[in-house]
């Protein structure tokens, strides 16, 4: 059963941590507790973090082996 979610889990971690983030922002922000500009903040630092993911992935899969 762990071996199975482990796979299932593998490479969507970041992805599901980022979109995480998003939700808890859209409900501080829904909630009053943050600002328009600190919720563009949070989307824009999850939005990073996918990014920053997705090119570490790509530069290992074009590393010469």
């Amino acid at each position: 059963m762990l071996n199975k979610i482990q796979t299932w889990l593998s490479g969507k971690k970041t992805y599901l941590t980022a979109a995480i983030g998003v939700l808890g922002a859209l409900a501080a922000f829904g909630d009053h507790q943050i600002d328009f500009t600190a919720l563009v903040a949070a989307i824009w630092a999850a939005a990073q973090t996918c990014f920053i993911r997705a090119g570490v992935q790509k530069a290992i899969a074009q590393a010469p082996k």
